[in-house]
């Protein structure tokens, strides 16, 4: 093997600067929320399906039957968690100025992750449940359009937890849309004080709507199992627009001491617990949700206003694992609690601690199908995204070809 030949020039040339490199970007250890949550909705529906007797009473009663009623705040917490995911890259870049990645983007990677499994789902749910044809073709219609959540008789129908994502998917349309109109407002400021109104426009209307929209119901004497109204996107916008009110805080770079942090997480622990054990069983209840929502906003704000490192449990690999299956849980788990009913492996409705059985007896197939499912049918939105550019280009797998 021949030695290569060192060649020296006798003149300089001219060297090119060097880019600074792009500023790294904090990577909040939360994921492991949305299995925590999914997990717990798991619990909630095993404590729901145990209501026994003529007159179907709860399992528990007093305090721990209100603590269970109040789990509900975990799918608060999925709304906030989105509005804050997706709505911080649009705040980063309108607090530097940076040109904005277009909304169909966010669209686009947003539903390849969720729409493969959530068709598939829902699909496979509606034909195993169609001993005839045409069946409830409607049903599967609004299912199929996130539209489910405007009909009383089919938002729960083929698959219960499927309504929280036809919500979501309203709100990744709007966020969305707005992506053009913040990008016009932000070249037109001048200062980054303008260009952070500008990106929290969206945020406080959102929290305008709810408010609005709730006062209606109330005031209108909507009735409880008027499920469309309760369960609706209006009901929940306050949730997403708080989610993306806590995005705009920590791009605008909001960042209070440790003891300051603490006594948020703290705050907002304990507004959650004071929330849950005062809400009334009654319409007047719906209002929990925002407040919910402000709690839950201000415990994150402990993670998310802060540049790291965070504690190391937060990045435990069981509970990332368990994380990361989380919307396939969420997802999954109604489906199978009624395959085991069907196939009489559940135990009946009784009294007591009893669900807890029902709830592990749901979780391990759900929590298997959710891998399994993580691993083909979402791998394959991944493998969609995979075709794209960030910017939403077609990737070039030939660039090296001609270069």
């Amino acid at each position: 093997m021949s030695t290569p030949t060192t060649v020296t020039s006798t003149t300089t040339p001219p060297t090119t600067p060097t880019p600074a490199p792009a500023p790294t970007r904090p990577t909040y250890p939360l994921g492991w929320l949305r299995g925590l949550a999914a997990l717990t909705v798991v619990s909630f529906h095993a404590y729901q399906r145990n209501r026994a007797g003529a007159d179907s009473a709860w399992p528990w009663s007093g305090t721990a039957h209100q603590l269970m009623l109040g789990s509900d705040l975990f799918v608060d917490m999925f709304f906030v968690l989105s509005g804050l995911v997706l709505w911080l890259p649009v705040a980063r870049a309108a607090e530097s100025g940076a040109a904005q990645r277009p909304g169909r983007v966010m669209l686009q990677r947003r539903m390849a992750r969720l729409m493969p499994l959530y068709l598939t789902v829902v699909l496979l749910v509606w034909v195993l449940s169609t001993p005839s044809l045409p069946g409830h073709w409607q049903d599967l219609l609004l299912h199929v359009t996130f539209t489910q959540i405007y009909s009383d008789t089919y938002i729960f129908w083929t698959n219960g937890p499927a309504w929280s994502l036809a919500v979501e998917f309203h709100f990744y349309v709007v966020m969305a849309l707005a992506v053009p109109f913040v990008a016009a407002g932000v070249r037109r400021a001048r200062t980054r004080a303008g260009r952070l109104a500008v990106v929290s426009v969206l945020p406080v209307l959102c929290v305008l709507v709810t408010v609005a929209y709730l006062s209606w119901a109330t005031l209108s004497g909507q009735r409880t199992e008027n499920w469309s109204v309760w369960f609706s996107a209006p009901s929940r916008a306050a949730d997403f627009g708080i989610g993306m009110g806590l995005a705009v805080l920590a791009a605008a770079g909001v960042r209070p001491g440790g003891r300051v942090r603490a006594g948020l997480g703290i705050g907002g622990l304990g507004a959650l617990v004071w929330l849950v054990l005062g809400r009334p069983i009654t319409v007047a209840g719906e209002w929990w949700h925002p407040m919910y929502a402000a709690a839950i906003a201000l415990a994150l704000a402990a993670v998310v206003l802060h540049d790291g490192p965070w504690p190391a449990w937060m990045s435990w690999k069981p509970l990332a694992w368990v994380g990361g299956l989380g919307y396939g849980i969420y997802l999954i788990h109604e489906p199978v609690m009624r395959l085991l009913a069907h196939l009489g492996a559940l135990p009946e409705p009784r009294a007591g601690a009893y669900f807890l059985l029902t709830a592990v007896l749901v979780a391990i197939p759900s929590v298997a199908l959710a891998w399994v499912s993580s691993r083909t049918v979402e791998a394959a939105g991944l493998r969609l995204l995979a075709t794209m550019e960030r910017d939403g280009s077609a990737r070039d797998y030939y660039a090296h070809v001609r270069h």
